[in-house]
């Protein structure tokens, strides 16, 4: 497949993942409302075209947080990564730090975040459920700050996890979760998982409001 344009790399992900595995980075909570309004916004921010300015040193270069960044992007926390792609969050910060830019480690991730800060030489940043296991939350923040994380990423719109009908049917979550077949699709298409994974289903989300913090 040819990829000419950024609608091109969900059309390859359509074609090349497990249908479970596709609906859940591709779909929403409940009917999907909030996905296609932030959609539709994003779509209609547009670029002002400017003419016969001097274009001899132009830098998209910022600061963030004490960190320069090559643009003002940072790649948002996406849960199971690495089951997409094999050792998906080493492959995807690596990628981010080539381009000089974050990488946003997903609290629901396959590879551990020891094995991910090494990989690279950037700050990583680490996105966290407030959850009600507080034992939960400081074990992971205990471990973030080991590892040398200095920028923490929130989640806070989680009191109830939303339900996702698109996973229901394809059989990622619901009272049929985790089913076998899907299992036996992940393990030959994206490769070996770690169990892990289908214990945190329930507490998957999909446009996660943030908050930012620094880990000191």
């Amino acid at each position: 497949m040819i990829i000419s344009a950024s609608t091109d790399y969900r059309a390859a992900a359509k074609a090349k993942l497990p249908p479970f595995l596709f609906h859940y980075i591709d779909g929403g909570s409940y009917n999907e409302h909030t996905l296609k309004r932030n959609t539709s916004d994003l779509s209609d921010i547009e670029l002002r075209q400017r003419v016969l300015k001097n274009m001899s040193d132009l830098s998209l270069e910022t600061e963030l947080f004490g960190e320069k960044l090559a643009m003002p992007i940072a790649l948002a926390p996406v849960g199971l990564t690495g089951m997409y792609a094999r050792r998906g969050e080493v492959q995807a910060a690596k990628a981010a730090e080539n381009k000089g830019i974050p990488f946003t480690m997903s609290t629901v991730s396959v590879c551990p975040i020891e094995e991910v800060v090494p990989a690279i030489e950037r700050p990583m940043w680490f996105q966290l459920y407030v959850l009600k296991d507080r034992g939960f939350m400081k074990n992971v923040l205990e471990r973030a700050k080991a590892a040398g994380v200095t920028t923490l990423v929130f989640t806070v719109d989680m009191p109830v996890p939303g339900a996702r009908y698109r996973d229901m049917h394809s059989g990622m979550s619901g009272p049929n979760a985790p089913c076998v077949a899907c299992f036996k699709q992940c393990v030959t298409l994206v490769g070996p998982l770690m169990s892990a994974c289908w214990v945190n289903h329930t507490i998957w989300v999909t446009s996660p409001l943030t908050a930012v913090s620094q880990l000191s």
